[in-house]
């Protein structure tokens, strides 16, 4: 049982892995949208600190995740120590999850919020 719950908990770690590698790959295809569209000097800096609040939060998160690798239960662990490193793994994980949910949120709405004002600026509304 609690073989499986460690079990559930990698691979809920992996699906972790790809959800980020996928958000990265988001995150780089937003960019290149943003480059696209010819940016003034306003739309840039915005650009600049949305992606330097995004480079921040996911260092947290990578921290996060180092934790999560390092994290394992003690040798001498019995079935009660167990299920105390699968909840604080399962609450490692969940944290994790969530900062990454917020962190890519923040950064998708900063980006929208900057597009959306030079499209207004410049007249554009496609």
């Amino acid at each position: 049982e609690l073989s499986c719950s460690v079990r559930a908990l990698q691979q809920d770690l992996e699906k972790l892995k790809s959800l980020n590698e996928s958000l990265r790959k988001e995150n780089h295809s937003l960019r290149e949208q943003l480059n696209t569209v010819k940016n003034r000097p306003s739309c840039d800096a915005e650009f600049a600190r949305a992606l330097k609040v995004f480079y921040h939060s996911m260092t947290s998160v990578r921290g996060q995740l180092q934790r999560l690798r390092r994290h394992r239960p003690s040798e001498e662990s019995d079935l009660l120590g167990l299920r105390l490193f699968v909840d604080e793994q399962s609450r490692l994980l969940r944290d994790f999850s969530e900062q990454l949910e917020d962190s890519v949120s923040t950064l998708k709405q900063d980006i929208a919020a900057i597009v959306r004002r030079k499209r207004e600026r410049s007249g554009i509304w496609s």
